[in-house]
């Protein structure tokens, strides 16, 4: 009989670990014993597979002990001892394979009014700062007009900044420079999105969810009354995706049917009416194949064929239809119009205060609206009409891998496939990142030398990006 011993289990093999020296050891014969010293917060059922059968498998950080002919003593793991498998027959093998442990961290910049930067401080960053707490496992970020939400990947939300009407839902109107942890148990979240003074969320059971001011009706609980915790969004729909706007609501539905809630002035929830809602009512035009959504002042969002659509103020030629307001004809709609270029390959679009972004499938990323801080990248910049567009034009570089794109309060930002984050428009506060303050027509690069950004957002102000690596 061969017996193998001083095995070190990793910590918590029931849960993902990173620690462990068990890599694919085997005893080959009959009646061998396998001694395995377990860590001291080990605990729980060891997953055995016996005689070939039963679980034959496993997942990274989960120990998995088998043997391909007879019986195998099967045990229960206590916590600091050792413990002794044996087989009666075939071979007795021990398998770990240590999880992937991602390094994610968001960053922010720009101003930090009400502590919206999330780095513990009110002073203004021109280049990205970590938001504190020590957190390396967020999953999403989102931002409002001065506050900021995270998810992390245990499924808890957290938010930072400004806390006026309850929109951090900490249970309080206080702002915070460091994040807290959205209140109400929950470890499921999936998505959140911050709008003006409001923020929203979407669990994993389909469920959305929604505190803040609601002056409007924005949260969609059928109240105008504000609340500094979460509240369920009412229809009892399930929810595949959401956006906050200022003072208003969207979300798509598992059907592909979009509705909207909230402040309806100019026509910015897309019923064909003005009149504030706050409950969710559909988007009219019939569609059932949204699959995208994005609001500021303006409404954006994509269908499943891949034509772009959108609707509420369109005075500086935002909605991207060919047209500008004028005083007495605003351009507003309040159903959706398409944005124009004939484009059948959009895949995100954004909008901002008054300009909006789209991306095609192709890594193309496009600009219309107003150009006043050169926001629409087109390398051009200039008041009133003269540099502005009613349809879509390319963002200046070249580029064909654009991945992601976000807009702020007159800025643009995306994200390239090679990790890096650019951006353009306002330079005010160093929102731009690029360690200056000084408006730019085209992309900059955001500074640091990071080529693992996977997500930005734009706020008031501010500017905030999510990295993501591995170790």
């Amino acid at each position: 009989m061969t017996t193998l011993t001083s095995i070190i289990a990793p910590t918590n093999i029931l849960t993902p670990s990173s620690s462990a020296t068990v890599t694919n050891k085997t005893i080959s014969g009959a009646n061998n014993t396998l001694t395995v010293c377990l860590a001291n917060d080990v605990s729980g059922a060891l997953p055995v597979a016996n005689g070939g059968f039963g679980q034959s498998s496993y997942t990274d950080g989960q120990l998995l002990i088998g043997n391909t002919a007879g019986s195998l003593t099967k045990t229960t793991l206590t916590a600091g001892t050792n413990i002794a498998i044996t087989n009666s027959g075939g071979s007795i093998s021990i398998a770990y394979d240590p999880p992937i442990v991602y390094n994610n961290i968001i960053y922010s910049w720009g101003r930090a009014q009400n502590g919206v930067l999330g780095d513990n401080t009110t002073t203004q960053k021109a280049s990205p700062v970590s938001v504190v707490g020590g957190f390396t496992n967020w999953c999403q970020v989102a931002s409002g007009q001065y506050h900021s939400l995270g998810v992390k990947q245990d499924g808890t939300a957290w938010a930072w900044g400004a806390g006026s009407g309850g929109r951090l839902g900490d249970n309080t109107t206080v702002d915070k420079s460091s994040p807290v942890s959205v209140l109400g148990g929950f470890t499921d979240w999936c998505q959140v999105a911050g709008g003006d003074r409001h923020s929203l969320g979407v669990k994993q059971d389909g469920t959305a969810w929604a505190w803040g001011s609601s002056s409007d009706g924005e949260l969609g609980d059928n109240t105008t009354v504000s609340k500094s915790s979460p509240v369920s969004v009412v229809g009892g729909f399930c929810w595949c995706q959401i956006a906050a706007g200022n003072k208003t609501s969207f979300g798509i539905r598992s059907n592909g049917v979009l509705y909207a809630w909230g402040y309806n002035n100019s026509g910015r929830l897309g019923d064909n009416t003005t009149g504030n809602k706050s409950s969710p009512v559909s988007v009219v035009g019939g569609f059932t194949d949204w699959c995208f959504v994005q609001s500021c002042n303006t409404t954006l969002a994509v269908r499943t064929n891949g034509t772009a659509w959108a609707w509420g103020i369109g005075y500086q030629g935002q909605l991207g239809n060919g047209q500008f307001g004028s005083y007495g004809s605003p351009n507003n709609r309040s159903s959706p119009v398409s944005v124009v270029g004939g484009f059948t390959d959009w895949c995100q679009v954004s909008g901002g205060d008054r300009h909006s972004l789209g991306l095609r499938t192709n890594g193309v990323l496009y600009a219309w609206g107003t150009n006043i801080t050169g926001q629409l990248g087109n390398n051009c910049s200039g008041s009133g009409y003269g540099t502005s567009k009613n349809s879509p034009v390319v963002v200046v570089g070249g580029f064909t891998d654009w991945c992601q794109v976000a807009t702020g309060y007159n800025t643009g930002l995306g994200v390239r496939t090679n990790g890096s984050a650019w951006s353009w428009g306002s330079g005010s506060y160093g929102r731009l990142g690029n360690n200056g303050y000084t408006n730019k027509s085209s992309p900059v690069s955001v500074v640091g030398g990071f080529t693992d950004w996977c997500q930005v957002a734009g706020g008031r102000s501010h500017s905030v990006g999510l990295t993501s690596s591995t170790v």
